[in-house]
């Protein structure tokens, strides 16, 4: 919980004394601090290339006016704040109680009568906001912290005046899917009934351990939020009446905050009085620590080159804005997003070398457009290219390195995580409990097979599950994807053969899924046997979503076939093959929701999780006309199509929903879509070695980078950033 100071942090900030650090990220840094009366405040700042945005510095005052209003019985008491100092800073009461999401991994399910108590104060924290006509726009588990005398709303990086829209664009969404209303999901006006929604959906997973909608990527979260009914499993029938009425997706039928206040909780009692022993424990032990906490500050790395923290001038901050207007709040919330969306193989195989095995940024290459670049370590045995992951809202990267996290702000190397090559890394794609999975192989023997898997929190230490029954050594293991606390795998049983990838026809090789909470295998489908003279893995690409798996699979002979199985079960439900005459073209490829799969070669097409079958399909006698892989985003399906450039459909129906002009990106390669709340698509022409942005709405073309790389991914997390990979180097380019 609390971290050391780190070198370059200052002493003290507006008369307090800083103790520690509280949380860190692109946009800024938390600290514990004290005031010199003694009074202990957690203390948000603003990094000073951010702060020189205008709209970063009018959302931080808008964020201090909105904690303001909600005063110290709702939230956590202002003591004090300079928005327009050359580092903004926020301090407010350190609130004495952990973040509900805290409070139900360590008491599990909370009972009704916490729920209940619960609620009604919220509901009450919400009708004092809304009163003063400000919505707060992103209220879920992490933003409410649970005191002895009841909760406490914070974060409002955020928050508005109601009907305000001079921070936010039209068509896009602010906030965390996972909680947002049907109409924030949409891009529409966010009002106090949003805030309703929300509520409701934090008390059902205060109360049941999960979210209404679930957890995976934003597009499978903000299609559920929009289209499916919420779940409300293991919710107590009194307790689903009411908060079904807080979930109507109809924000004119859902109950008012005084409604549910009331339908909740006749205000009677103490709140400590309706909390489990357990979690008055862990509220009294939060306060004994941060009076117990001895300061300590670490010392600088050896290497280090004092970082200039003069605000850059305007016209360049404009160039490399790192905030997107209706984007996240200050660090500590949520990312908006997370994972991979898609990339695709440049037609040109020769890049420049980044080189060296320096830390700090790499100078930009001859015109380009870059926020910084780091090499990348892969030797020839690699056997499958990296991916950024997401871990919580920072980037994880490995290589021969390992597991390592960036610091996407400033282009270094921060924590290394785990060990694994690439192919034997994934994260979840949960946006409240993130965790990150990695097997490393011993290096020679018969060894059992090890998953390590690490969570986004505040101690990183790493959960280990050991299977007997395989064999770690193989070079071949592929981790595919995880979801919900479960990995599914490529392993195998069997010695090593001592060729390059390892296969014999000895061994027996599985897809397999693994419960990573109780080590338990919960189910394995056999696979193929490899000749021994292969070099390829069995799978090109996976992706797990609430009830199924969808892979590509690459068999012996080269060909490739689209498959999905029940991930609960493991029974393959169908199989099509794909036309792939480069199967190494869509390594990595592969967009899945709740209902359909989208192939990444062949027609543009929707096919059914549960049967394969054909949704709709976009392009009469566009067979193999499609030059680039569909993509999700907030909004429809992305795709680049002969002839006709970038196109946007809606994912239900298949419906055209803008075309790029003519001439405006039918060289492209590559889509990457937008987070919630990001205004632009873009896209990646290795023609012209140019990364070009399109209005997500209309099509319309807008700023273009010179750019270099042969994957690009969208990272949604903080900062937000396009992140490009090479042969042996990495780049991250902003957002406009």
């Amino acid at each position: 919980m609390l971290a050391p100071l780190t070198h370059d942090d200052p002493a003290e900030i507006g008369g307090h004394r800083l103790l520690a650090r509280l949380g860190h990220g692109g946009m800024g840094t938390v600290y514990l601090g004290r005031s010199a009366g003694g009074r202990i405040v957690a203390l948000k700042t603003m990094h000073a290339r951010i702060a020189a945005d205008a709209a970063a510095r009018t959302r931080f005052h808008l964020e201090t006016d909105a904690a303001r209003i909600i005063g110290g019985h709702h939230g956590a008491t202002v003591v004090g704040a300079d928005p327009t100092a050359r580092t903004p800073w926020l301090a407010t009461e350190y609130v004495l109680g952990p973040p509900l999401d805290d409070a139900v991994a360590l008491c599990g399910p909370l009972p009704e009568a916490s729920i209940r108590a619960l609620g009604a104060a919220l509901a009450g924290a919400l009708a004092q906001l809304h009163a003063s006509d400000v919505v707060h726009r992103d209220l879920k588990p992490s933003n409410v912290m649970v005191t002895a005398y009841g909760p406490k709303i914070i974060d409002f990086g955020i928050a508005r005046a109601a009907g305000d829209d001079r921070l936010t664009r039209t068509g896009t969404a602010a906030g965390t899917p996972a909680f947002m209303s049907p109409e924030q999901a949409t891009g529409q006006e966010h009002t106090p009934a949003g805030d309703v929604f929300a509520l409701a959906g934090v008390l059902v997973f205060a109360a049941t351990g999960h979210g209404p909608f679930g957890t995976g990527q934003a597009a499978d979260l903000l299609y559920r939020v929009r289209y499916s009914d919420p779940d409300l499993t293991g919710l107590p029938a009194g307790l689903a009446a009411v908060l079904s009425g807080g979930l109507a997706k109809d924000p004119a039928r859902r109950l008012t905050t005084g409604q549910l206040a009331a339908q909740l909780h006749d205000g009677h009692g103490e709140f400590a009085d309706h909390l489990p022993p357990r979690l008055l424990t862990a509220i009294a032990r939060r306060a004994t620590e941060v009076w117990k906490h001895q300061p300590q500050r670490l010392p600088a790395p050896a290497d280090h080159a004092t970082e200039d923290t003069v605000p850059a001038p305007p016209r360049e901050v404009s160039r490399r804005k790192l905030l997107t207007i209706g984007g996240a709040g200050l660090v500590g919330a949520t990312a908006v997003g997370g994972g991979i969306w898609t990339w695709a193989a440049s037609a040109d195989g020769s890049r420049d070398s980044a080189g060296g095995k320096s830390k700090s940024p790499k100078p930009a290459a001859e015109k380009g457009d870059w926020l910084w670049e780091l090499p990348l370590r892969l030797k020839g045995a690699s056997l499958s290219p990296p991916v950024p992951l997401s871990f919580g809202p920072t980037l994880a990267i490995a290589d021969d390195d390992g597991l390592r996290t960036i610091d996407v702000d400033q282009g270094r190397v921060d924590t290394p995580l785990l060990k694994g090559p690439a192919h034997r890394c994934t994260d979840d794609g949960n946006f409240d409990e993130s965790r990150v999975y990695a097997s490393e192989a011993p290096s020679s023997g018969n060894h059992p097979l090890v998953i390590s898997s690490v969570k986004f929190a505040r101690d990183p230490k790493p959960d280990v599950v050991e299977l007997k029954d395989y064999n770690g050594t193989l070079p071949a293991t592929q981790l595919l994807s995880a979801h919900s606390g479960v990995v599914f795998l490529a392993a195998g049983q069997g010695e090593h053969s001592g060729t390059t990838v390892g296969y014999d026809s000895s061994q027996q090789w599985y897809l397999l899924a693994v419960d990573v909470h109780t080590a338990k295998v919960l189910w394995r489908q056999p696979l193929p046997s490899r000749p021994r003279t292969s070099d390829r893995l069995h799978f090109l690409a996976a992706r797990a979503v609430k009830d199924h798996l969808a892979v590509l699979q690459e068999m012996a002979d080269g060909t490739v076939t689209l498959a999905v199985h029940d991930s609960r079960r493991g029974k393959e439900l169908w199989r099509q093959p794909l036309d792939v005459p480069a199967p190494d073209a869509i390594r990595g490829m592969l967009e899945v929701d709740d209902g359909n799969v989208y192939p990444p070669v062949g027609r543009l097409r929707a096919l059914a999780l549960k049967d394969g079958a054909e949704k709709w399909s976009f392009g009469p006698g566009l067979a193999k006309a499609r030059t680039g892989p569909p993509a999700l985003d907030s909004v429809g399906l992305l795709a680049v199509e002969d002839g006709l450039g970038l196109v946007a459909l809606d994912w239900v129906t298949g419906d055209l929903l803008w075309r790029t002009p003519a001439r405006s990106g039918t060289d492209l390669d590559v889509t990457m879509p937008p987070a919630p709340g990001v205004s632009e698509v873009y896209a990646y022409s290795s023609k012209s070695g140019l990364l070009r942005s399109f209005a997500i709405e209309t099509g319309k073309a807008g700023k273009t980078r010179v750019a270099r790389g042969d994957r690009f991914h969208g990272f949604h997390g903080i900062p937000e950033a396009i992140v490009a990979l090479g042969d042996d180097y990495f780049s991250a380019y902003p957002y406009s």
